[in-house]
């Protein structure tokens, strides 16, 4: 029954995909059902012969158990015979068979995918259902103006007695380079900028007919001949009605039609496998070429390089920026461009220690403002090797850091980019490896920063080794220790702390105060004395402040180390602590100066003596709030229609019917955000103040309206009520102050 429900699953996944694939094709409705039912016979017949459960009887069950379950000693066999026709020592086998079995038969699995079936179903189902709308979302392909078509994916709403046609011509932008459609459906959807032509035939004489807009705006028709004409440009969705006089006076209108705006995608331009951070010296060659992929859904029009140059450092910095065109192609046409373009850094006057920024930009065709996209900026360093330097002393080794390394948050950035670079494919694992590396390298450089703090004047990492021990000591007598060596010791009195030791001297013994060593006297100056040798007596911080610190280094360790294994997703938590600990410093370690004294606000003389108490305010003053209602007309429409639908028999009065009527010009604004959502309901208010409906018809119009006018209230946020305050200020702002506290705490 498993096997046979996985083959199940693979067959229903096979369905889906095939049924997925038609509906992009031009594939009748007949195929669409014929095809992915073969294709889900097919796979199951195959699936099934493959696993052999054409074939499977007990000996295979029989074979499965004694092969996988030692404790029935290979007689599971024995449990399938009869006890009558089996000797002594068989019946005595077979009863501890059983006494066996029973005691694994709770933990017996047999094999099967099941899992694996359901997880390619799901997958499968999915493509499907995206393919399926994809294709629904495609545009439904504009005619050419030899052929006539309905040219609307929905069923066209039915036309009032007095209107015979409806003939609409929508004629995009010339630069989407799309033809004009003619449709006979008035609900509208073309891309943005497209112009609508309407031409309507009224079955009688007519009287100012126009066309009637959510914004309030009217159109009026023109006749010329039987027709009457109108046209209009749209760059928002909309949605209108037609209304007409007719010979008796009587004003007559449409239902709601929607006109659907598809607005024109930005351009999308991306560089192919180029890094964000490139360095060169003086020794490369001094050009790369950058290749881009430009697309746009009806065309571009322009592509180029903004390119900027940083020459000097500090105060002295000089930015020049230039534009640089594609060359390969010269001229940047269609909806799909593959362009290139060889940056020569000479050419661009680079020196070593200049920068280099740039990124690439993308225009449409749109008119009159074509749409822009851009890529982020990249950048190229050419590297001055001058600016590092190193002072070598014997009395004072100190490596002095370069002018540039990366901040904490720098850090996190960049490993959360390595990640998704990784999750995204764009990288290969020696790349991620590599990458990794490096951070781990900027987290040692920021620890070591942050370490001169705490007096640590020795470098040490994850990578170090050991020194390299004198030759004129003698080690034969003592066999290496290889886990002190390469091992991270943790079991000794610096294991919380987790701050580099101090390097042994030239013949590897290591430096001890006198407090040390038992054997030596207490030294009584040694309260007294500022020790710079030891990393536990700097004072650069408070005890409280350099606790913190501490903790920050113990941290960079760790998230150094994950780094380093090549595990960035494991050292964010204890980056964003360091970053966290870090900031609880720089607050920490602040001055803050408070003014002292008091300075009185000048008196009025005017006012003295006066016994004027009207700006002081009793500490018992009651104050009341009062929140006006957003959307009176809806909420009041919404009140009317749940007292209608209370009542058993609902009568409409007249007024009711105002009431649904101002609701309904409420409702037409909120429409314009989303055209085709209310539209139904709209004609559904206009046919309860055209006509008397009763029964069942009325009860089910006002349900709909009841659904679409609580979907067009807006969710509010929620505010506090207005409560009565009877205790005093002071008290007010004490517990106050108290709830941080707690929230802190």
């Amino acid at each position: 029954m498993l096997r046979a429900g996985e083959v199940a699953l693979w067959a229903f996944a096979a369905a889906s995909l095939t049924y997925g694939v038609l509906v992009l094709t031009p594939a009748s409705t007949v195929w669409r059902s014929v095809l992915p039912a073969i294709a889900a016979v097919l796979t199951f017949i195959i699936r099934y012969r493959a696993l052999g459960l054409h074939a499977l009887s007990i000996t295979h069950i029989v074979s499965y158990l004694n092969h996988h379950y030692p404790q029935l000693e290979e007689s599971t066999d024995l449990l399938l015979q009869d006890s009558d026709t089996l000797a002594t020592l068989q019946k005595l086998q077979q009863e501890r068979t059983l006494e066996k079995f029973n005691a694994v038969y709770p933990a017996i699995r047999l094999p099967h995918r099941l899992g694996q079936a359901a997880l390619i179903f799901a997958g499968c189902l999915t493509v499907a259902v995206g393919l399926s709308a994809f294709k629904s979302t495609q545009p439904t392909g504009y005619k050419s103006t030899t052929q006539q078509s309905t040219g609307a994916t929905e069923e066209a709403p039915p036309l009032p007695a007095e209107i015979n046609a409806i003939a609409l011509t929508l004629t995009p932008p010339a630069y989407t380079g799309l033809a004009t459609q003619r449709t006979a459906n008035p609900q509208i959807s073309m891309p943005e900028g497209s112009n609508a032509h309407w031409q309507i035939s009224f079955s009688e004489a007519v009287q100012r007919a126009q066309l009637v807009f959510s914004a309030g705006d009217t159109l009026s028709l023109v006749k010329q001949g039987e027709h009457y004409t109108a046209r209009r440009t749209f760059t928002k969705s909309n949605f209108y009605q037609i209304r007409w006089k007719n010979a008796d006076g009587g004003i007559k209108t449409s239902d709601y039609y929607k006109i659907e705006i598809i607005a024109d995608a930005p351009p999308d331009v991306t560089f192919n496998n180029l890094d964000q951070f490139t360095e060169f010296t003086v020794t490369d060659k001094l050009s790369f070429t950058v290749q881009a992929t430009l697309k746009d859904d009806y065309g571009l029009r322009d592509a180029f390089i903004i390119a900027t140059v940083s020459k000097g450092s500090g105060e002295s910095v000089k930015f020049r920026e230039e534009k640089l065109n594609f060359t390969q192609p010269a001229h940047i046409q269609g909806k799909s461009v593959q362009a290139s373009r060889t940056i020569d850094l000479v050419k661009l006057g680079l020196e070593p220690g200049d920068e280099l920024y740039f990124y690439a930009e993308a225009h449409d065709g749109k008119t009159p403002t074509p749409n822009r996209a851009r890529t982020e900026t990249y950048f190229v360093v050419l590297k001055d090797t001058t600016s590092e330097s190193m002072a070598i002393d014997p009395g004072l080794g100190v490596d002095l850091m370069p002018e540039y390394f990366r901040s904490q948050r720098q850090i996190i950035i960049d490993s959360e980019k390595i990640l998704k670079d990784r999750k995204d494919k764009k990288i290969t694992k020696q790349e991620f490896n590599s990458k990794s590396n490096e951070l781990g390298y900027d987290q040692k450089i920021l620890r070591l920063k942050y370490g001169e703090f705490l007096g640590e004047e020795a470098e040490s990492g994850i990578g170090i080794g050991q020194g390299v021990p004198d030759e004129d000591h003698d080690h034969d007598d003592k066999e290496e220790d290889v886990t002190k060596m390469y091992g991270h010791a943790h079991d000794n009195e610096n294991e919380h702390n987790l701050v580099a030791e101090k390097k042994t001297d030239d013949h590897g013994h290591h430096h001890h105060n006198e407090s040390a060593d038992p054997d030596k006297p207490e030294n009584p100056m040694a309260a007294f004395m500022h020790q710079h040798d030891s990393e536990e007596e700097a004072t650069f911080f408070t005890q409280s402040i350099r606790a913190k610190l501490k903790a920050a280094l113990t941290v960079m360790w760790d998230a150094e180390l994950h780094l380093r294994m090549y595990e960035p997703e494991k050292s964010l938590p204890f980056q964003y602590k360091a970053l966290k600990l870090l900031k609880e410093i720089s607050n920490d370690s602040r001055i803050y100066v408070h003014k002292t004294g008091f300075d009185p606000p000048p008196i009025k003389e005017d006012k003295r003596l006066k016994g004027d108490l009207t700006e002081i305010k009793n500490t018992r003053l009651a104050t009341t709030s009062k929140r006006e209602a957003t959307y009176p007309a809806l909420r009041h429409a919404l009140t009317v229609t749940e007292a209608l639908l209370q009542q058993p028999q609902p009568v409409l009065t007249s007024q009711a019917k105002a009431a649904l009527l101002k609701g309904g010009q409420a409702l037409s604004a909120r429409a314009l955000e989303n055209p085709g959502q209310y539209l139904r309901s709209l004609s559904l208010i206009k046919t309860l103040n055209e006509e008397n409906l009763i029964g069942p018809d009325l009860t089910k119009a006002l349900t709909e309206i009841r659904r679409a006018l609580w979907q067009a209230l807006p969710r509010e946020a929620t505010s506090p009520g207005a409560q009565p305050q009877t205790t005093h200020a002071l008290n007010q702002t004490f517990l106050q102050n108290l709830e941080k506290l707690n929230d802190r705490n």
